[in-house]
């Protein structure tokens, strides 16, 4: 059953277009075809994601011809790899989550299957990536099975026409404000359809020769404004400065001055001797750093990596706050690191190492400065010396796709405390399916731990019903949970059937990188979405689109990092991941725990509803719908609570053996502990307190004393020491034993 859509990524690579993802979704149709649209629009055009986007491009760029031309195939029973990680990504998360608590299910196709070829009840939306400042998009019906009104098949479509097959639309209409995000938009041209699927008898939409996009009666609100290049804020501007200064400049002199200035930027790229003296004289023009940096790339290819080119590319770069450097291809890893070395202190945010197949790991370590800890530093679950790093201040994001001499053991081991953009990372938890391969269990994945101390490498949740939470039996006099009556074992993963004493439980080792501001952007979306659903079979799918951001607060929820493959897979239900190691909280780890009481009541009012008393016959079922009815209920001494609670725990030094010592505290004192006390990096950790303050709450910190009993259902081969840490508004500790 469902009402079946799929969705394909297209973009122009040397001058041919080519099919680069897609993806089939079992339910979408109607209105929420243009919502997911939407979203995955903002996805693609976004800053923080074009670059990853364009160095996939690049490598889709560099396949051969034969590549390309291999004919395509169905998959049958095989499961392969995913091509365009990144950008299969940007398409998955748009098309299957939103953080109100909105989740669907997908496939992932393989990325040159053929428009028509998957089991399809209500068209298809195409999404040309050519130009990130302004994608297309397009819907297509082929065959119009289920749509209440005929639509021309084989056509792009734009939204309202889409729409339209399934609303009637009046004014005022509630659907308008939905429309106007499409406002200015472009179709995907009819020649790029015909170019990318030639066998489909593609057809113009004669209604929309000559039009770019349809318009409304009402004035719209604009879509998303062009993006400049991210972090070249700085070089935008004085290229507007630039331009102003041609428009007063006389031609005559303007020319002699381009002249002059060619033969400049000749001399500085091809000499070896200092022009110091050269380059600061030419700093007066407002347009000589931008027209140098467009030369030293223009020649990145061919520059040779002199001491004067290097510190040519620090003076065009330093107030950069992305960098690519991937492109200069005569460089060195000790060139590059002397470049790094120059950046260090300045504007740099993201650093860009993709498409470069021989960077090797000792070539990245020497790039980032990394460097091992000194000797007796143990990595969590081993002996080994965990590495730490003395990189670029305030780089947060390292992409590195397209580089498989670059394992993720090697960035596991060294890089946790990164936003991580590498193939491998992205294409771990996702995999195309053949039409025959639905039910096919690929095989388990191996486990992958980031190994960097203040890092979350858990995150455990604990849901009670709301049959528990009613349950006088299951309380203490102080209306407090019994927890000792209450069970579950580590990684078990139990239905309510008969037994009111088994709790919902998961505990999922985190994968992925984990950066503090990742974590706390992160958990604000989880929660979110836990708040606002009751069912939550899927909830670990959903979470591990919650964690598959970056560490940019402010991008609205369109930043796009790796998914967890642990909560991807639901590994503790389907058992998919290889795990050696019990899931104790190592000494320098953190773990998020989330405490959900009553997660199947609708909303307090049906909780606060007695419950009629139902046979053991009708108690024993999986379903996940609560059978309540208003009937007397005597005796009850406190109020049930559907409520979400968070707490993050950290395991201390341990210097008894047998005890397992854990701090206990809430957003502000993790951060406080892991920017603050550890690094000394007041202005960030303030930062990050101040947005975690601003948003919206749908979990409260669990305070309560009983939070020692609740760990020790956790983590059972120790005895538990827990101490509880606060952080007041302005950042100072108080603490408390409990």
């Amino acid at each position: 059953m469902g009402r079946r859509h799929q969705l394909f990524i297209i973009g122009n690579i040397n001058g041919r277009y080519r099919q680069l993802c897609a993806i089939h979704a079992q339910w979408l149709y109607g209105e929420e075809v243009l919502e997911r649209c939407v979203d995955i629009l903002q996805i693609l055009e976004h800053d923080t994601n074009r670059l990853a986007i364009q160095q996939e491009l690049i490598a889709a760029a560099n396949k051969s011809d034969d590549f390309w031309n291999a004919p395509a195939h169905d998959l049958g029973i095989v499961i392969t790899p995913v091509l365009f990680p990144f950008i299969t990504t940007c398409l998955n998360i748009g098309a299957s989550f939103r953080p109100d608590g909105d989740f669907r299910g997908l496939q992932i196709h393989q990325f040159d299957g053929a428009f028509d070829s998957g089991d399809n009840d209500d068209g298809i939306t195409i999404f040309d990536l050519t130009d990130l400042d302004s994608v297309r998009y397009c819907f297509v019906d082929f065959d119009g099975k289920y749509s209440g009104r005929h639509l021309k098949i084989m056509t792009p479509l734009p939204a309202r026409t889409y729409l339209e097959a399934y609303h009637r639309l009046n004014q005022p209409d509630e659907k308008i404000p939905l429309l106007r995000k499409f406002h200015g938009r472009k179709l995907v041209a009819v020649g790029a359809l015909k170019e990318t699927w030639p066998h489909g008898d593609w057809q113009e939409n004669v209604s929309m020769i000559g039009q770019e996009q349809y318009s409304l009666n009402k004035s719209p609100e604009h879509a998303e404004s062009n993006i400049t290049a991210a972090g070249n804020a700085g070089i935008a501007a004085e290229k507007q400065t630039a331009a102003r200064l041609e428009n007063t400049v006389p031609a005559r002199i303007k020319s002699l001055r381009d002249h002059s200035m060619d033969s400049l930027l000749d001399l500085l790229l091809h000499s070896t001797h200092d022009h110091s003296d050269l380059v600061a004289e030419a700093e007066n023009f407002p347009d000589f750093v931008t027209k140098l940096r467009r030369r030293l790339y223009d020649n990145a290819a061919t520059l040779q990596p002199t001491t004067p080119n290097i510190d040519l590319l620090y003076k065009v770069l330093k107030d950069e706050f992305e960098i690519d450097i991937s492109v200069f291809k005569r460089f060195m890893a000790s060139d590059f690191a002397l470049l790094i070395a120059k950046l260090r202190g300045g504007n740099l945010r993201t650093l860009n190492l993709s498409n470069m197949p021989e960077l090797t790991e000792s070539d990245l370590q020497k790039i980032l400065h990394i460097r091992q800890a000194p000797s007796g530093t143990t990595k969590p679950n081993d002996n080994t010396s965990v590495p730490t790093t003395d990189s670029v201040k305030d780089c947060r994001t390292i992409i590195l796709l397209e580089t498989p001499k670059i394992s993720l053991d090697f960035l596991s081991e060294h890089m946790g405390h990164y936003d991580i953009y590498h193939s491998a990372l992205f294409r771990r938890p996702m995999y195309c399916e053949g039409s025959g391969a639905y039910f096919l269990a690929r095989k388990p994945v191996k486990a992958l731990q980031f190994a960097a101390t203040n890092v979350v490498s858990q995150l455990v949740w604990v849901g009670t019903r709301s049959r528990q939470s009613r349950d006088s039996k299951l309380r203490l006099e102080n209306g407090q949970f019994d927890w000792s009556t209450l069970k579950y074992s580590a990684g078990a993963y139990s239905f309510i059937n008969r037994d009111n004493t088994n709790l919902k439980y998961k505990n999922f080792l985190l994968d992925i990188p984990s950066p503090a501001a990742k974590i706390v952007h992160s958990l604000q979306r989880l929660t979110q979405y836990l708040s606002k659903v009751s069912y939550l079979e899927n909830w670990p799918k959903a979470a591990a689109r919650c964690f598959a951001t970056t560490s940019n607060l402010e991008d609205g929820g369109y930043s796009v990092g790796p998914l967890s493959t642990t909560l991807y897979e639901d590994v503790i239900q389907k058992d998919r991941v290889e795990s050696g190691k019990d899931r104790t909280l190592m000494p320098g780890q953190w773990a998020i725990i989330l405490v959900q009481e009553a997660f199947d009541a609708m909303n307090q009012k049906e909780l606060d509803q007695p419950t009629l008393e139902t046979s053991d016959d009708e108690e024993d079922s999986d379903d996940e719908e609560d059978k309540t009815c208003p009937a007397p209920e005597e005796g009850l001494k406190f109020r049930p609570l559907k409520r979400l609670r968070y707490a993050f725990v950290k395991a201390l030094s341990e210097a008894d053996p047998l005890k397992q010592h854990l701090l206990v505290t809430d957003v502000s004192g993790y951060v406080e502990d892991v920017l603050g006390a550890t690094t000394g990096d007041t202005k960030d950790a303030d930062r990050l307190k101040n947005w975690w303050r601003k948003q919206r709450r749908y979990a409260g910190y669990y305070k309560d004393t009983d939070m020692d009993a609740i760990l020790g259902k956790i983590y059972l081969d120790k005895e538990l020491v827990v101490r509880q840490r606060l952080y007041r508004k302005h950042g100072k500790p108080s603490r408390g034993a409990h």
